[in-house]
């Protein structure tokens, strides 16, 4: 069998791949091809869990452990046993599985080595291929921004980093480097995350193409569109009292805000500055230079992301809501809560 792994990145339409992969399940299958149910989520967050570190404590874990009512060794077991028993449903040639966790939360060779262990451990695989779609480090932190503010997080938009090293997630050297050398780098599909390089200017009809899937039955639309300017002030400041963990446990009082508010004050999203996202993107030119040496020798520039800014204000966006606005978020809750 030949494994298809998408490994995101996070921010690179993972969503509406994994939809259009899921509402096309059954059409896939007659042609061979398994896309899996796993637990039942749609990203397959499952796979990502369980190739996790025994120690790490992580939200996504500990909300997935909590689901099945099991410790991670078990979890680990069921989701062996699960993947096997849907390969053995009818005569796959493909398995498809699709994660952008795998980027996000796998931050060792030892955690892709788990990944790939678990699922050779459900039958004979023939090839892995690892697909991934990169994009710019600044787009993506803002785009990163907005679902974090979203789901509860805190946090600065641009990190500094360690001691002046930059967080692996927008390092994409180390993540290729890694995934090279457990998968082999000649089996990696590194793809940019850019409308006009994009099959069809999708990433969806962009996926089928580079992974030999064909035509998508049913394409979804873009889903997972950023925050409005306003919604994500109130979220920021919401967070700050209501965060999603406390005291390491999933906090009940926070509530699903999100829902409640989802209609107030729409809008553009929030922009920031664009000599910050700027200073930000220049921190990792190294890192994509040897990225572009590496993984796309033969990209027709000499950069490996476009150099544009345009769509950045000059000057910093408003940071405060007017009255106006946050009695239209009272008024929303009032109503959700009633």
């Amino acid at each position: 069998m030949k494994v298809i792994l998408h490994i995101g990145t996070e921010k690179t339409g993972t969503t509406s791949i994994q939809r259009t992969l899921a509402e096309d399940r059954e059409a896939l299958a007659e042609r061979g091809i398994l896309y899996p149910r796993l637990f039942g989520s749609e990203n397959h967050m499952e796979i990502a869990v369980a190739a996790m570190d025994l120690s790490r404590n992580d939200e996504l874990k500990m909300v997935e452990l909590g689901r099945q009512n099991c410790d991670h060794l078990e979890y680990r077991r069921r989701l062996r046993d699960k993947l096997r028993s849907e390969r053995a449903e009818d005569s796959f040639h493909t398995l498809v599985i699709s994660n952008e966790h795998c980027h996000s939360r796998l931050l060792s060779d030892e955690a892709l080595i788990r990944l790939r262990d678990l699922i050779a451990g459900t039958g004979p695989v023939e090839q892995f291929s690892v697909i991934v779609y990169l994009r710019r480090q600044d787009r993506l932190a803002v785009s990163l921004e907005s679902t974090r503010v979203r789901l509860g997080g805190l946090g600065p938009l641009f990190p500094e980093g360690d001691n002046g090293r930059m967080p692996d997630y927008f390092c994409f050297d180390r993540l290729l480097d890694r995934y090279a050398r457990v998968f082999g780098a000649e089996n990696l599909i590194v793809r940019l995350y850019e409308r006009d390089r994009l099959h069809k200017r999708s990433v969806v009809a962009d996926f089928y193409r580079e992974t030999g899937l064909g035509e998508p039955a049913a394409e979804v639309g873009e889903l997972n569109t950023s925050l409005p300017l306003a919604q994500y002030l109130f979220l920021k400041r919401f967070n700050r009292t209501f965060p999603t963990i406390r005291a390491g446990k999933i906090n009940p009082e926070r509530g699903p805000i999100q829902w409640a508010i989802r209609d107030v004050c729409p809008g553009p999203p929030f922009r920031p500055a664009r000599d910050a996202a700027q200073a930000f993107h220049a921190r990792f030119l190294d890192n994509n230079a040897h990225v572009l040496r590496t993984y796309l020798p033969r990209l027709d520039r000499s950069t490996l992301f476009d150099e544009s800014f345009d769509e950045y204000p000059e000057t910093e966006e408003v940071q405060e809501l007017t009255p106006e606005e946050l009695f239209d978020f009272i008024a929303a809750i009032w109503r959700h809560k009633r």
